[in-house]
């Protein structure tokens, strides 16, 4: 035995010199391997942390932008509400959102500070937001006065906000290629930290195999535990950014939707995307009549239970939920203490954990999105906070889509109300027509009858009558003549609400001429001087309407003059822009300010028929017959000053070549 066992101790020893040899002369290399590995293992996780964070970063920027475009969103619906309806209620939430557009702007141009040409493009986007919020705000105080919007400018906001909604697009598209283009260099990064780490973990671990496995062992799971975190944060990007994308996709869903149900439909169809579950259905609230209607969902079994379009009581669901909005989730149903009437169908179809979501509009309770499953606890925190963002989201179109579905009832009413209003008009209309036949005729006769025989009284015993008596039936017949002279112009002005007038180019000298060839007797006998300036132009008007307008101007012209005075009237035309202004001014008595608009109503005398004969419709009938042919008529008076009567019509798109000889040169009538 000891011969046997001599040469062992010796054997060792020089196993152990050796074994300290080759650890001395090469304690260098493994120490310089070992400083190698880790530089290289540093350098690649901080690209790949680098790379994680800018994954990261692109979700906080497409995040933002959808909060922008879900604000751009609320302005827009709020203002079309306010716009059809008129009710400042619907501007509720064009005025949150404007009071957050600009922080919005400003976070997510924080955001993308890195990136110059979507800060350009956001600068872009900003700067048409507020070229349109300009003219919206023009258009919001328009309709406060009450008047209507060119159609013109309606055309322009949509083209504005158009071009938002296609650079928004265009903006969130841009972020989705750079989270792809980084998610995919996290990728590339963690497989080459991989290939580097086993590389040179293989040639260390060859030649340290002996005296430092447990080294080796200990940077083998530093590694390990490296890369499992770097898995886990790529694995994380990787599911916000799908998280981001469905959300995007129930948006755009949202927006295509035509219909509540459609729209509920294709939101939870994105949503088991990101959240599975077997029944999904949404209820909305009626506090007022205390039931609730399941109005659509969504089943994997091909049976939706409760059925869409079930009315049930508000009681079935839980009390607590309606009174104090809030989160309700139950893990398994089959050992739950309680749970609401609205989920005992569900639990007897072998449902064991259900989602319960408030759908919140304002702070308002709109109704509850509900999601199942046959699995025990199957919605953690991630998924009700993704369930409650999409509640909140359809919460929102819910609302819009009510208001609008109300605003179509109101002008669907608006519009039977106008045709029934349409009809009542026309029946008035008729009997209108009936009523001016009536006193066209059957009042006339009568007066024809009095002044005939008034005059053959006058002519067969006129000698046998005293003074009273001539004078008596001097007023029997000028009363006659009065009364038929008003119930002409009653009839000349009611004709002017039925009468279609057609506009065609028409020449203001030869209108003229013809009015003072009208009344050339009343010229003679009052001796009016009338001077016309040469050359009238062309305008656009209905000939004969335009010719009674000229003569009742000159007739009043002649007629309002102070005793003694020679009536004295020029008239002229002058051009402003695409507009003729005809003025026929005076030498009379003037009109106050005050009652310069008086004159232009039926009836509105200033004097007595005493004084200056007429019925006081002829400036009613000007301005009724001007306003007929798109124009305008006024007055420029001060009391003993003269008058100055002026109408404006549209200039004649096309002037006639024949001009009356007579016409170039100034007309004077006395």
């Amino acid at each position: 035995m000891p011969d046997a066992q001599s040469p062992m101790p010796k054997m060792l020893q020089i196993t152990q010199a050796g074994f300290r040899r080759r650890l001395t002369s090469a304690i260098a290399l493994p120490i310089i391997l070992l400083l190698l590995l880790s530089g290289v293992s540093i350098w690649q996780i901080t690209r790949l942390l680098s790379a994680i964070q800018w994954v990261d970063h692109t979700d906080q920027v497409i995040a933002q932008a959808n909060q922008l475009q879900k604000l751009l969103l609320d302005l827009e619906t709020g203002v079309r509400g306010y716009q059809i309806s008129g009710d400042p209620e619907f501007l509720e939430p064009y005025r949150q959102a404007n009071s957050r557009i600009n922080t919005a702007f400003d976070e997510l141009g924080n955001l993308v500070l890195d990136n110059p040409q979507q800060s350009q493009r956001l600068i872009k986007i900003q700067t048409e937001q507020t070229v349109w919020h300009r003219s919206i705000a023009q258009a919001i105080a328009r309709k406060q006065r009450g008047e209507v919007e060119p159609l013109s400018g309606i055309k322009y906001r949509k083209q504005i906000m158009d071009a938002i909604r296609q650079q928004i697009a265009d903006f969130i598209a841009t972020e989705r290629q750079l989270i792809s283009q980084r998610i995919q260099t996290a990728q590339q990064t963690t497989q080459r930290v991989m290939m580097t780490s086993v590389i040179l973990s293989l040639g260390i671990g060859s030649f340290l195999a002996y005296f430092t496995s447990w080294q080796l062992s200990t940077v083998s799971k530093s590694y390990e535990n490296a890369l499992s975190t770097a898995q886990a944060q790529t694995e994380n990007a990787q599911r916000s950014a799908q998280r981001l994308t469905t959300l995007h996709n129930i948006d755009l869903a949202i927006l295509a939707a035509e219909s509540i149900k459609s729209l509920v439909e294709n939101a939870l169809s994105q949503l088991r995307q990101l959240v599975p579950y077997q029944q999904a259905f949404i209820a909305l609230f009626d506090f007022e009549a205390q039931t609730s209607q399941i109005i659509a969902g969504n089943s994997t079994t091909g049976e939706l239970h409760p059925p869409e379009g079930t009315q049930m009581a508000l009681a079935d669901f839980a009390p607590e939920q309606i009174l104090q909005p809030g989160i309700r989730y139950v893990e398994d149903l089959t050992i739950a203490n309680s749970y609401p009437p609205v989920l005992v169908q569900l639990r007897l179809e072998g449902i064991r954990c259900c989602l319960c979501i408030p759908m919140l509009v304002e702070q308002k309770l709109l109704g509850e999105l509900n999601l199942a499953t046959t699995e025990i606890a199957a919605f953690n925190n991630e998924a009700q906070e993704i369930v409650s963002d999409v509640a909140a989201q359809l919460a929102i179109a819910i609302q819009q889509s009510l208001l609008r579905e109300h605003l179509q009832r109101y002008a669907l009413e608006l519009e039977q109300r106008v045709t029934k209003r349409t009809a009542d008009l026309q029946a008035a209309n008729q009997e209108l027509e009936a009523f001016t036949y009536s006193i066209s005729h059957d009042l006339r006769a009568p007066l024809r009858t009095m002044q005939g025989f008034a005059q053959a009284l006058q002519e067969d015993y006129g000698n046998l009558l005293d003074s009273a008596g001539q004078e008596y039936l001097h007023y029997i017949t000028e009363g006659a003549v009065q009364m038929d002279t008003l119930i002409s112009d009653l009839l000349a002005y009611s004709r002017l609400n039925r009468v279609e007038i057609q506009l065609q180019p028409v020449d203001l000298t030869n209108v003229v001429q013809e009015a003072l060839k009208q009344l050339k007797t009343q010229i003679q006998e009052q001796q009016a001087e009338i001077t016309v300036a040469a050359s009238l132009p062309q305008v656009m008007a209905h000939r004969a309407t335009l010719i009674q307008v000229v003569i009742n101007l000159i007739s009043n012209a002649i007629k309002f003059v102070a005793p003694g005075i020679q009536p004295k009237v020029q008239i002229y035309a002058e051009e402003q822009q695409d507009w003729i202004h005809l003025w026929v001014i005076d030498n009379g008595i003037g009109i106050a300010p005050e009652h310069q608009e008086r004159i232009f109503r039926v009836f509105e005398r200033l004097h007595g028929v005493e004084t200056y004969f007429g019925t006081g419709i002829g400036l009613a009938i000007v301005r009724k017959s001007i306003e007929r042919m798109g124009g305008r008529a006024g007055v420029e008076s001060q009391l003993g000053n003269g008058s100055r009567f002026w109408i404006a019509l549209p200039k004649a798109v096309f002037h006639s070549h024949a001009i009356d000889n007579d016409s170039s040169t100034p007309h004077s009538s006395n």
